[in-house]
């Protein structure tokens, strides 16, 4: 008889600010993963204390959160910081080292997840042996309605956005009148390769994101070409060669609507 496998702690890290509605939400579709294991939800409010208290003072603490603990982290700005990924990076890489667990994962705050999105990533990654495993998603309106227009929402013009979106379903990463994201990762020396997988979907090790952490310096091009804190991440990644794997289960829905693909009419260059 083989021996029991302890079952691993994952911690959940999610930057917010401004919107403890959509925490609200957030809160409870990690409360309600179906992963065995202890899930700690790490909350980092972006300098914004006076609207998330209530909900802090709300959320169960200690031995009362069981399996399911939150805690909250409180940081304040420095004057020269202003939205954007080269703060969201630092934040991230901020929880990161916080974190207690060897496992760690990410969640936005206006996205939701299927209740089996944690243990099935944790299944590829025993299964591959991979520091870095990632799942797919579905795209979803701010409303909840499936997005399904043939455009790369997160491209600023919209014949770029065209171009893109056949380029990706030319790779199955889209496919037509879906909401399906097929999110990949080719290896470092594969021709044509796709490279495209959102935050919210990695379980990392963590010791790995402590070796490689966000890269936390943007420049004007990163801005023209929306290249966030995801996309420099995942290039680190693959420089550095590591494994990369998905578990091809689009088990996260992402809300569009956020900074990096809802751009507002008139922003300033560099603005995000």
């Amino acid at each position: 008889m083989s021996a029991h496998r302890p079952t691993e702690a994952i911690t959940v890290i999610t930057v917010t600010r401004g919107r403890p509605g959509l925490l609200r939400r957030c809160l409870r579709t990690v409360r309600r993963q179906d992963f065995a294991g202890p899930v700690t939800h790490l909350v980092v409010v972006d300098d914004d204390e006076a609207r998330y208290g209530q909900l802090a003072g709300e959320t169960p603490a200690g031995p009362a959160a069981g399996p399911r603990a939150v805690r909250w982290y409180f940081r304040t700005r420095t004057r020269e910081e202003v939205s954007g990924p080269p703060v969201l990076s630092r934040i991230r890489n901020v929880a990161v080292r916080m974190a207690e667990t060897k496992l760690v994962g990410f969640l936005d705050d206006d996205n939701l997840l299927e209740p089996h999105h944690l243990s099935s990533l944790l299944r590829c990654m025993r299964a591959t042996a991979s520091p870095a495993v990632h799942s797919q998603c579905r795209l979803v309106n701010q409303d909840g309605t499936p997005y399904l227009d043939a455009l790369h929402p997160w491209m600023r013009d919209i014949d770029g956005a065209r171009a893109r979106y056949r380029e990706l379903r030319g790779h199955h990463v889209y496919l037509p009148w879906s909401n399906l994201l097929r999110d990949q990762v080719g290896s470092r020396g594969a021709a044509d390769r796709v490279q495209n997988a959102d935050t919210s979907e990695w379980l990392f090790e963590r010791r790995l994101l402590l070796t490689v952490p966000f890269p936390e310096h943007y420049d004007i091009d990163d801005w023209r070409n929306v290249v966030g804190e995801d996309n420099k991440l995942l290039r680190a990644l693959v420089d550095a060669e590591v494994p990369m794997i998905s578990t091809h289960m689009p088990t996260l829905l992402y809300t569009l609507g956020g900074f990096s693909n809802g751009f507002r009419p008139g922003a300033a260059e560099g603005d995000w």
